[in-house]
């Protein structure tokens, strides 16, 4: 097996002189030239925009690219996007001849391709390799997307038999998952980051290259009442580049998130990430855009370090060592400036270093593409530009950034501005200091209010513009690495990490945790009203009423633990779901998780409850099936708290906000009460026996009433499901469990719902 490496030589350093400013650039940075303060090259010209052009080495040389710059890049020829700086070519950074001109002082030229490549297996030997990130791969790649052992490629006819060797990430071939699946001539395979293809008689690895194109061509969203939500939009966006979309209320800003990230795919037009088709290839190249929405999608209890361990932990292979992700972790802690706050609980930190913390989870798996839903909504200018910086920042390290925001502030740290009007048409696509001259307007409040009033003529007359004027976009970057796929962890592995990060938010929040352990106390406290010295044992001729009563205590008090408990979690929960079902996570293994946690909380709450009722009371003398009639009362209190917590889950995954949540909460509770059979008779009532069906308290309270004997000892008529036998009491609990496990499946149809495509 052939490793041949086919790197370009050496890079040398550049000497560049701009406007009698010197410096000496390294090859393996980006810099950034222009007016702006924070700029890596400042040229103080009036004629020279914010950020004006990038000087990068390609693989082959150094090149001077236009950003998007009102004046542009001038040389003998004219106006160019792009320029090879060979130190022969006369480079001015406007049309004028008093314009500063860029000089090279010194350069060395490096030969080679674009990206390091290597051979890595000849269709002529029949030797089979295997690819991963394990040390024992034939051969070894270095990305915590990829699985120890990965795939193996072995040579068949004019190609190479690939198989996946049941990765977590999955394995590629042009842009489809396969199981297996023969790699011909012109294939492509991909295996995390790095890409494979065959060249000749040989596979050849390509390294990463994160520089990644992005282009809506015609995007237009049509409902199906024939209401319009965008209007044939199309815009180009080059590399490492920021683009800022703003417009009035109701112009179609959110529907055109949902249009770029595919989550809402446009009824026409495409959306082409990378010289790919987006929607086409989405599962394959979900993993590299990265999307931050408007609501924090991070447990507030949770500290920075806690938030981003938990979310490598589902994005990141099994198989990667605890080394490895955490080193991730404290790579993106220090990119976004978290080092100090890095454990410190969000719901202490201002609102930017929250919205740090977010994008900080979403470049764990360091995407090439980042878009933010109004990151600055709520904060003060000072915290609005900080963001704003910190965004400019990703640009400039190689990200294409696009940012949905209502604040125009700090537009001028955008290279492209994109201004929709009412019905989602574009009304401006261009520089940002071009928006304001290009309407004559002074204000952005006087733009806003003008396409206000007429969308449909702003947007004309910018595509007559746009026909008249095209604006200089930087060439295309050469096809970079398709993406891995979404993670499909075990769903075993996905809900015990769940369950572990809702067992320490629960901890962590300390009113709710006080709320769930002193609950079962004050109920308990309630059996002292309970007139009566027999408790569950021997009847207490002067309150024979006595048993029943404690029942109703036991057992509705059980249902209000479990509804009270999780009635909340997932609604409050929706927009970290939503994110992360986006990036492979299970609806059932999110289930699992919360039915564990709530099975583990009902329990301990239903021991505390009954243990105090039953040191207060006589426990009963014997059960229905066995002696020991607390346990069965056990059983019963805590079925009942669960099944009813099942049911607390469907209402908070029906609501929508938080706010709906109590008035049915208040209903439900009261539902069970007075359902429950032992308030108000409900056998041989019409309507009401029916809908006791559904009632939790009801199947709980009669395999209690079972257990202790109600019938002889109850004020109330007698009822069939109080039967002290064990059929009976059996049936009970079968029917609590088959309500908790209908609770349970319409929950999980409705979690399935959030976030799906």
């Amino acid at each position: 097996m052939s490793t041949t490496s086919n790197e370009a030589p050496d890079r040398a350093d550049l000497e560049l002189r701009v406007g009698g400013r010197r410096w000496t650039l390294n090859p393996e940075r980006v810099y950034v030239l222009g007016r702006c303060e924070t700029a890596d090259l400042t040229v103080d010209h009036p004629e020279v925009s914010r950020r004006h052009a990038q000087v990068l080495h390609d693989g082959l040389g150094w090149v001077l690219r236009d950003c998007g710059s009102l004046n542009g890049l001038h040389t003998s020829d004219g106006r160019v996007a792009q320029v090879r700086l060979d130190g022969r070519t006369p480079v001015r950074l406007g049309p004028s001849l008093d314009t500063p001109t860029v000089d090279v002082d010194g350069i060395a030229e490096a030969a080679g391709p674009v990206r390091h490549t290597m051979t890595v297996a000849r269709r002529d030997s029949a030797i089979a390799i295997t690819i991963g990130r394990d040390a024992g791969a034939s051969i070894v790649v270095d990305d915590l997307l990829a699985s120890r052992q990965h795939a193996r490629a072995t040579p068949r006819g004019t190609g190479f038999w690939i198989e996946d060797l049941g990765s977590l990430n999955g394995t590629f071939v042009n842009g489809k998952p396969i199981q297996s699946a023969l790699l011909a001539p012109g294939d492509l395979l991909t295996i995390g980051h790095h890409e494979f293809r065959i060249v000749g008689d040989e596979l050849v690895m390509a390294e990463p290259d994160t520089r990644v194109s992005f282009q809506a061509t015609n995007l237009s969203f049509v409902l199906p009442s024939g209401k319009a939500l965008l209007g044939d939009i199309s815009f180009d966006l080059p590399q490492s580049s920021l683009l800022g979309v703003i417009g009035p209320s109701g112009a179609g800003k959110s529907t055109l998130l949902g249009a770029l990230t595919a989550s809402q795919p446009a009824t026409s037009g495409s959306v082409t990430f990378d010289g790919r088709d987006l929607y086409v290839n989405y599962a394959e190249l979900r993993d590299r855009i990265g999307v931050v929405p408007q609501d924090d999608v991070v447990h507030s209890q949770l500290t920075v370090r806690q938030a981003l361990e938990y979310a490598s932990l589902l994005r990141f292979p099994s198989d990667l060592d605890a080394h490895a992700r955490r080193a991730r972790i404290e790579e993106v802690v220090d990119e976004l400036g978290l080092r100090a706050h890095v454990d410190t609980r969000v719901d202490r930190l201002s609102g930017g270093q929250r919205k740090r913390t977010s994008v900080a989870m979403e470049l764990l798996t360091r995407p090439s593409l980042l878009f933010l839903d109004e990151p600055t909504s709520g904060l003060d200018p000072g915290l609005d530009k900080s963001v704003m910086t910190t965004l400019r920042t990703l640009a400039d390290d190689g990200r294409t950034v696009v940012v949905i925001t209502h604040s125009v502030a700090n537009l001028g740290l955008c290279d492209r501005v994109l201004l929709l009007a009412p019905g989602g048409y574009v009304a401006f696509f261009g520089r940002p200091e071009e928006v304001l001259p290009f309407f004559g307007l002074q204000d952005y409040s006087d733009v806003f209010e003008l396409v206000t009033n007429d969308p449909i003529g702003c947007a004309n007359r910018f595509a007559a513009h746009k026909a008249t004027r095209a604006l200089p976009v930087a060439p295309p970057p050469p096809p970079s690495i398709p993406a891995a796929p979404r993670r499909r962890q075990s769903t075993l592995r996905q809900s015990t990490t769940l369950i572990r990060r809702h067992l320490r938010v629960l901890f962590a929040d300390r009113s709710y945790a006080l709320f769930t352990g002193l609950l079962p106390l004050v109920l308990a406290a309630l059996v002292a009203a309970v007139p009566g010295a027999g408790g569950f044992g021997q009847i207490d001729l002067a309150h024979p009423g006595e048993a029943g009563q404690l029942l109703v205590v036991l057992l509705v008090g059980a249902a209000f633990m479990g509804m009270a408990a999780s009635a909340r979690d997932l609604v409050a929960e929706r927009p970290i779901l939503r994110r992360e079902r986006a990036v492979g996570l299970a609806p059932r293994a999110y289930l699992m998780a919360k039915l564990v946690v709530f099975a583990l909380l009902t329990a301990v709450q239903s021991a505390l409850l009954l243990g105090i009722v039953l040191i207060v009371k006589s426990p009963p003398e014997g059960g229905a099936w066995i002696d020991a009639g607390w346990v069965e009362l056990y059983a019963a209190v805590a079925l009942t708290a669960f099944a009813s917590a099942t049911l607390g889950l469907l209402i908070s995954a029906c609501v929508s906000t938080t706010e709906q949540v109590m008035p049915l909460l208040v209903v439900a509770i009261m539902a069970q009460l007075v359902l429950c059979g032992g308030l108000i008779p409900v056998v041989d009532r019409a309507v009401l026996e029916q809908l006791a069906w559904i009632a939790p308290s009801r199947w709980g309270y009669a395999a209690g009433a079972a257990t202790v004997d109600l019938n002889p000892r109850t004020v109330l008529a007698d009822d069939s499901l109080w039967t002290h036998d064990t059929q009976t009491w059996a049936m009970n609990l079968a029917i609590l469990a088959l309500i908790a496990l209908v609770g349970a499946a319409l929950t999980g149809w409705r979690v399935s719902r959030v976030g799906a495509r």
